[in-house]
């Protein structure tokens, strides 16, 4: 059974004569545009809101100056994140901001960033979607989501059983950063202009309004503007958390990050089970910056997440969240 027609089209069609190709090239340069409008934007907000600023730092018996996503006491931190800065095009000079607003201002442009990209493709991927930075840090959250809505009794009955409480610990606790939802849709635009939905079928979809009131979570974005050593798995912890947890299917887990250094991207990119991907600010422009023969070890570690797939930068995202 045919489920679309179209009008045949020559095998031989040149991409000038197919209108369909003419069509989907010209979302493409479309995307292309908006992604590099956003982009720009993005670069420019990191300056003006103070998160990345240039200032000098006392190391040792020496100052230095390094930019605020750099790790100071550490050479290839400063030179190639230096670097990427100047790249982008970072030039303000400014106090490194406390590490609490430096998280909060990250995570707020992460979201800003997604939901103007990843809502302009709603050609590729059709919804009434919401893109959301979420400030409560408790099991509240998540539980909104129809995947995870039980938690909040099971939030519930801990609260009421210490001995329950003392069994589960907290791995239900799930507190992301930027989420993105999908609405239910009624039966009338899923019915469209034929009669998909008849009977009793379908009677436990999430995707049904009439099913189901809460949002469906499509993806967690953990925004990470560094990494160092006691906070670089949290975000693995909760993506494994996402994953044991849900009724339903497994949303998108990435991370969004403005760390340089190759060997702590890599601490939390290599591997797999938990983590989609993570995703640079500026990809192309850290690749350009990692010298081979300055820094040997750290290019052999950015080729080896980057060829791996583990490391793609944040233009990659909203197309990636569409399929």
């Amino acid at each position: 059974m045919k489920i679309g027609t179209m009008n045949a089209l020559p095998l031989r069609c040149s991409i000038e004569e197919n209108p369909f190709i003419r069509e989907f090239d010209s979302k493409l340069n479309a995307i292309k545009i908006e992604l590099t409008k956003a982009r720009r934007g993005f670069f420019r907000e990191l300056a003006a809101r103070n998160l990345l600023t240039f200032d000098d730092y006392k190391a040792q018996r020496s100052t230095v100056r390094a930019i605020s996503n750099a790790d100071f006491s550490n050479r290839a931190s400063v030179v190639i994140s230096n670097a990427v800065a100047h790249k982008i095009g970072i030039r303000k000079n400014h106090k490194k901001l406390p590490g609490q607003s430096q998280g909060d201002l990250f995570e707020e442009l992460v979201c800003s960033f997604i939901d103007k990209t990843f809502c302009a493709l709603g050609h590729l991927r059709p919804g009434h979607w919401n893109v959301q930075r979420i400030t409560a840090r408790d099991e509240s959250a998540i539980s909104l989501f129809d995947q995870y809505r039980h938690l909040a009794d099971l939030a519930r009955f801990c609260s009421e059983n210490r001995e329950l409480a003392s069994a589960l610990g907290n791995d239900y606790a799930i507190s992301p950063d930027v989420v993105i939802s999908r609405s239910p849709e009624t039966d009338d635009c899923i019915n469209g202009i034929n009669s998909f939905l008849s009977g009793d079928l379908a009677a436990r979809t999430p995707l049904r309004q009439a099913v189901n009131p809460h949002p469906i979570l499509h993806a967690c974005i953990s925004c990470k503007f560094t990494f160092r050593s006691d906070r670089a798995q949290n975000a693995r912890s909760e993506a494994l958390n996402l994953i044991r947890n849900r009724k339903g299917r497994v949303p998108h887990l990435v991370i969004v990050t403005a760390e340089c250094l190759p060997s702590r991207l890599a601490s939390v990119a290599l591997g797999t089970g938990d983590i989609d991907c993570v995703y640079h600010i500026a990809l192309p422009e850290l690749i350009e910056s990692v010298d081979k023969d300055e820094f040997p070890d750290a290019y052999e570690m950015l080729q080896t997440i980057v060829g791996g797939r583990r490391l793609r930068d944040l233009t990659d995202l909203p197309l990636d969240l569409a399929v």
